[in-house]
């Protein structure tokens, strides 16, 4: 019996990444306020009433490729920064933030999918939750690197951190690039706004 079901099991998460593939190439075409169903759909080569098989809608899509590239990203940097050391925690959380920008770059999390967190609202509610668990990650950090602000101080710390990987997204925005000199920016600030929480100074 699980055996028949398996091949079953196997092909709706092949049609349901290619219908999620497919709505993120359109959106890097046409942009995120001209995808449709019809244009996933005809990306796909399946027909409009199959994506209604695995989505309620368009937005629906978008927010699984939102979420699921966030998750990804998140677990990337959970695990990078279980390595981080005190003695040279500048420099290894230095290169661990530009590894995730590689990182996230590669699987896809760019400015098209982030963009469209400004137009859908659940993809705002996903944005909010994957910020608190982002300044989350760094309350766990700084604790382990000694510091001795309490849990709320250290979580609004990380909602500040949080912030700055937004403003390299609004850099590139606004400049129509996607230079390097933004994350380096967001690298010093970060350990700028990290120095006094490890340090035991408010």
């Amino acid at each position: 019996m699980g055996d028949k079901r398996t091949p079953v099991q196997v092909r709706s998460r092949k049609i349901k990444a290619t219908i999620m593939e497919a709505a993120h190439e359109v959106m890097r075409e046409r942009g995120i306020r001209a995808i449709t169903t019809n244009a996933i759909a005809e990306r796909a080569g399946i027909k409009v009433g199959s994506i209604y098989d695995y989505f309620p809608n368009k937005e629906a899509v978008i927010a699984e490729i939102y979420e699921e590239k966030l998750t990804q990203v998140r677990s990337f940097l959970e695990a990078g920064s279980e390595r981080i050391e005190r003695e040279n925690w500048r420099n290894q959380l230095g290169e661990l933030l530009r590894e995730t920008w590689t990182y996230q770059l590669g699987i896809g999390l760019d400015r098209t999918i982030v963009d469209a967190s400004y137009y859908y609202e659940d993809l705002l509610r996903i944005a909010r939750a994957h910020s608190q668990l982002f300044a989350t990650n760094y309350v766990r950090l700084l604790k382990r690197l000694g510091s001795s602000w309490s849990d709320d101080q250290l979580f609004d710390l990380g909602i500040s951190l949080y912030t700055l990987v937004n403003a390299t997204w609004s850099y590139w925005r606004l400049t129509e690039t996607q230079r390097d000199i933004a994350i380096e920016r967001q690298v010093l600030l970060t350990i700028t706004l990290m120095e006094p929480a490890v340090g035991g100074r408010l």
